[in-house]
C-alpha cells in the first residue's frame, strides 16, 4: 500500500464509489458472459544442464522430448520448462546397410501379381538413416460389429479387399471361382447355379497391440501403417554409443498425445479386422483402452524414388528389415 511502512497499520478507508470492498479500483463492471483470458505459460528455458550427464542442453521451441547430444538421455519438457529425465527409454540396433536396405525396398516394390520389375524401372533418390523416436503405446481393443457375408456369388470379397497377403490371395481365388460359376450358369440354363445367399453376422473383436506413434510432428510419412509393430523383444536400454554416429532425433509429441493417436489408430485396426470377416460392414462400435507406454528410438531407413515421373517413398525398419510404410504403383506390368 502506497505510503505505508513495514510494521505500521494504515487506517482503514471508507469505500468510495467505483471501488470494491477490497480497496482495488474497479475497472469494467463484472460480466459473467465475458470470455476468460488464458494466462500465458511461463517461458521455456533457453538452456539448462542434462540431469543425466550434466552436459549443456539448448532445447528448441516446442520440443517435448530433448535428446542430450553428449549422453543421449532424453529429457521430457513439462509446463514452464520443468525438465525430467525419461526412464523408460529404449532403442533397437540397426542391422542393415545401405545395400541391404535398397534390396529390401526393391523386393517390396516388386511384390504382387500386378507389379513387374517396378524397382528396376524406377529411379532411386536419397537414402537416409535416422534414429526416430516412437511412443510405443500398449492398447487393448474391444469392438462390436455387424454386417453381411456373401455365401454364394461374391464370396471372398471382404478378404480380397481388406485381408493380409495370404488372405487377399485366398479371397481373390474364392471370389473368382464363385463368379466363374455364376457366369457358366448364365450361359447354360440347364446348369443349376446357387443363388447368392446373404448371411447376417454379429460378432466381437478383441485385439492387443503395442501401437507405435511417431513422436515428431511433420513426420507423417514415418508413421507405420497396416498394423506394423517393432520387434520389442530385441530392444535394449538406450545407449548413444550404439547408434554408430547416426542422427538421433528429438521429439515434440507428448505421451498423452501419443495415447490419443493410438486410440484413433485402434479404431482403424478394428474396422479393418471387421471388414475381413464380412463383405459388407454395416456398423461397428470400438472401445480402445491405452496404457502407459515407453519411448523407443528405432533405426529407420527412408528411401525416395520416382516411378514414371511420380515421386514415392519407402520406410524400412533397420532392426528387422520390414517395410513400415511406403508408396508403390497398384498396377505396373510394363
Amino acid at each position: 500500500m502506497c505510503g505505508a511502512k513495514l510494521g505500521v497499520v494504515a487506517p482503514a478507508q471508507a469505500p468510495q464509489p467505483g471501488m470494491p470492498q477490497g480497496g482495488a479500483p474497479m475497472g469494467q463492471p463484472y460480466n459473467p458472459s465475458a470470455p476468460v483470458q488464458a494466462a500465458a505459460p511461463p517461458p521455456m528455458p533457453q538452456n539448462f544442464k542434462c540431469n543425466s550427464c550434466g552436459g549443456p542442453m539448448k532445447p528448441s521451441a516446442g520440443l517435448a522430448l530433448v535428446v542430450c547430444e553428449y549422453c543421449g538421455a532424453v529429457t521430457t519438457m513439462g509446463a514452464g520448462g520443468a525438465a525430467e529425465v525419461l526412464q523408460k527409454h529404449f532403442m533397437l540396433n540397426n542391422k542393415m546397410t545401405n545395400e541391404t536396405a535398397m534390396e529390401s525396398g526393391g523386393k517390396w516394390l516388386n511384390k504382387g501379381i500386378f507389379r513387374r520389375k517396378v524397382a528396376e524401372r524406377s529411379e532411386l533418390g536419397a537414402v537416409t538413416l535416422k534414429y526416430v523416436p516412437y511412443w510405443v503405446v500398449p492398447t487393448s481393443v474391444v469392438a462390436d460389429f455387424q454386417g453381411t457375408k456373401n455365401a454364394g456369388a461374391g464370396a471372398g470379397a471382404g478378404m480380397m479387399m481388406h485381408g493380409d497377403g495370404k488372405q487377399k490371395a485366398a479371397g481373390a481365388a474364392l471370389f473368382a471361382l464363385t463368379m466363374a460359376a455364376a457366369a457358366a450358369g448364365g450361359q447354360n440354363r440347364n446348369v443349376q447355379v446357387n443363388q447368392p445367399q446373404v448371411v447376417r453376422v454379429r460378432d466381437r473383436i478383441q485385439l492387443q497391440r503395442n501401437i507405435p506413434v511417431v513422436a515428431v510432428r511433420g513426420y507423417s510419412q514415418y508413421q507405420p501403417e497396416d498394423g506394423f509393430t517393432f520387434e520389442l523383444q530385441n530392444k535394449m536400454n538406450f545407449d548413444k554409443r550404439q547408434t554408430g554416429g547416426v542422427d538421433v532425433q528429438s521429439g515434440d509429441v507428448s505421451e498423452a498425445e501419443a495415447k490419443a493417436q493410438a486410440a484413433a489408430l485402434a479404431h482403424k485396426f478394428a474396422e479393418r479386422e471387421a471388414k475381413k470377416r464380412v463383405d459388407n460392414l454395416e456398423s461397428i462400435q470400438v472401445y480402445p483402452t491405452t496404457y502407459d507406454g515407453e519411448l523407443l528410438h528405432a533405426p529407420v531407413w527412408f528411401m525416395e524414388y520416382a516411378h514414371k515421373g511420380k515421386q514415392m517413398f519407402i520406410l524400412i525398419d533397420g532392426g528387422s528389415g520390414q517395410v513400415m510404410n511406403g508408396e508403390r504403383p497398384a498396377f505396373a506390368l510394363w
